[in-house]
């Protein structure tokens, strides 16, 4: 999702998109831009803009009459430029929880949500004033994982659970999207969920790409993480 300095991941590219787009359209509109960063690790929610990370509680839901559901307190950061924001995310990735496991050295044990928001207002008025808001969250999901294939330490086990457990219900939730005649979707059973409810099946475009692996040790992991790319794109959203 990062990347690196030579080769930029997901992250930087988009962030770069949007503000090349504001740059061209700079004599017509009047952009704002909030940018915001939060990690989910064992079920908690931490703000990864936050530098005392020892201070930190779980943060609350809370609903938002213009943005849905939101995360009390979690600290939005104004950005003007693509090297600002790139400051805040490096910053943000510090924070965030790594470990060392048995298939990998630098293990990400959380999922996090870069989260930007734009407003957009047309600098001559003339025509009436129609300000326009629109988010983008660009989410880093920690992988699925088989406990026999790491160590038998209890919070790297504890950490595993969460992280299935809260993809199990992504995937059920993407699945029942998928369902045309499905009533009720169950957003509430994850706080990956609840908080991506309106990037899901809300007035939203979703894009997931998938990592997968060409080692046969992998396989069963490879076919569920395909089978759940494929469920994904049967969603239908119409974004106004």
């Amino acid at each position: 999702m990062l990347g690196s300095e030579d080769s930029p991941g997901i992250l930087p590219c988009a962030v770069r998109d949007i503000f090349n787009g504001i740059r061209k359209e700079k004599d017509t509109f009047e952009y704002t831009i909030h940018v915001s960063y939060l990690e989910i690790y064992n079920e908690n929610i931490h703000d990864l803009f936050c530098r005392d990370r020892s201070q930190q509680n779980d943060l609350k839901f809370i609903n938002d009459p213009h943005h849905g559901v939101a995360v009390q307190g979690l600290m939005r950061q104004q950005v003007k430029t693509f090297e600002q924001a790139m400051i805040l995310m490096h910053f943000g990735e510090e924070q965030r929880v790594y470990k060392e496991t048995n298939i990998h050295d630098h293990s990400s044990r959380s999922h996090t949500i870069f989260r930007i928001q734009i407003q957009k207002k047309p600098l001559n008025k003339s025509g009436g004033l129609k300000i326009i808001y629109s988010t983008l969250n660009l989410v880093d999901l920690a992988g699925s994982e088989r406990l026999n294939e790491f160590d038998t330490k209890s919070d790297i086990q504890g950490e595993t659970q969460y992280i299935n457990k809260s993809l199990f219900t992504l995937s059920l939730v993407i699945n029942k999207l998928a369902e045309s005649k499905s009533s009720h979707i169950p957003y509430r059973d994850s706080k990956l969920t609840r908080i991506l409810q309106h990037a899901l099946g809300g007035n939203s475009k979703t894009a997931i790409i998938c990592t997968i692996s060409p080692a046969s040790i992998n396989f069963y992991q490879t076919l569920s993480t395909l089978r759940f790319a494929s469920r994904a794109s049967a969603i239908k959203n119409v974004p106004m």
